[in-house]
């Protein structure tokens, strides 16, 4: 009887360790882009990677953070794009675009996404106001493809 129950708090307690496995593991790519005026903007790619099975799917989300040149966060462009492959092809199965201000005198004057084979596409149009006039304007395209083997840039 104790060795059933202990092998039991035993298998109990594993379901845990075993659903803490089972989840996907995020990596990051980081790059930068620089401007005349010292603004800049980190691009930060996160991949999730599920660990258990071999995957035919990969989901990643590539994001577009611009600073102003006091380092002060502005705006934020965003796409998640899911792609399938299987050594041979592969295919965006959907892509979706978000967009977050930090500065009230940025505004995002358009966006849009799209997909197309193995490729998703994220547009976006920015434009920082003074005194309710543009001064400057950011257009960013966004682009995440998949190869056939699941390796997304």
């Amino acid at each position: 009887m104790k060795k059933t129950f202990l092998l039991f708090l035993l298998i109990i307690m594993m379901i845990p360790l075993y659903t803490m496995v089972a989840f996907s593991v995020d990596e990051c790519n980081i790059e930068y882009e620089f401007f005349e005026d010292g603004s800049y903007a980190v691009i930060v790619i996160q991949k999730e990677t599920p660990l258990l099975a071999k995957s035919s799917s990969v989901t990643e989300t590539k994001t577009y953070k611009y600073y102003d040149n006091n380092h002060n966060l502005d705006w934020t462009a965003s796409i998640t794009a899911s792609f399938t492959y299987n050594g041979v092809t592969a295919s965006c199965t959907s892509v979706s675009k978000s967009h977050t201000i930090y500065d009230n005198s940025w505004k995002c004057t358009a966006s849009s996404c799209n997909k197309s084979g193995a490729t998703a596409t994220g547009n976006f149009t920015f434009k920082h106001y003074v005194l309710g006039v543009p001064v400057k304007t950011i257009n960013k395209t966004l682009t995440l493809t998949c190869d056939p083997n699941g390796n997304v840039t």
